[in-house]
């Protein structure tokens, strides 16, 4: 799972694609729909899409010259799943604290509770 979250943090770590993941969670686009709306060469964004595609964000379907474009949620529901895990743990944690800070207190002060 390691492995699978780095290249996920990896590929979502340039802003370009963020914006290419925001764009087709829109729904599939061609290549050069996807060129339309970046302001950078071909071989600049065939390489951010290859990124993507090897992080599992995006597939890519030949049709003829042109390719189309599809997010897959895989890779964004594992981000979730971590992210899901350490909120978890870290509510668990502030409990915790919270219990100890609470049994500690000095019941003659005033509190804003």
């Amino acid at each position: 799972m390691t492995a699978v979250l780095d290249r996920a943090f990896e590929a979502l770590a340039n802003p370009h694609r963020r914006e290419i993941v925001d764009r087709l969670a829109d729904g599939p686009l061609t290549t050069p729909e996807l060129g339309r709306a970046f302001d950078m060469s071909k071989q600049a964004l065939s390489r951010h899409v290859h990124v993507l595609e090897s992080a599992g964000f995006v597939t890519r379907r030949p049709h003829g010259r042109v390719h189309e474009l599809r997010l897959e949620p895989q890779p964004l529901d594992d981000i979730a799943a971590w992210t899901d895990l350490r909120r978890a743990a870290w509510e668990r944690n502030l409990d915790r604290l919270d219990a100890v800070l609470t049994d500690t207190a000095d019941p003659n002060q005033e509190t804003d509770r």
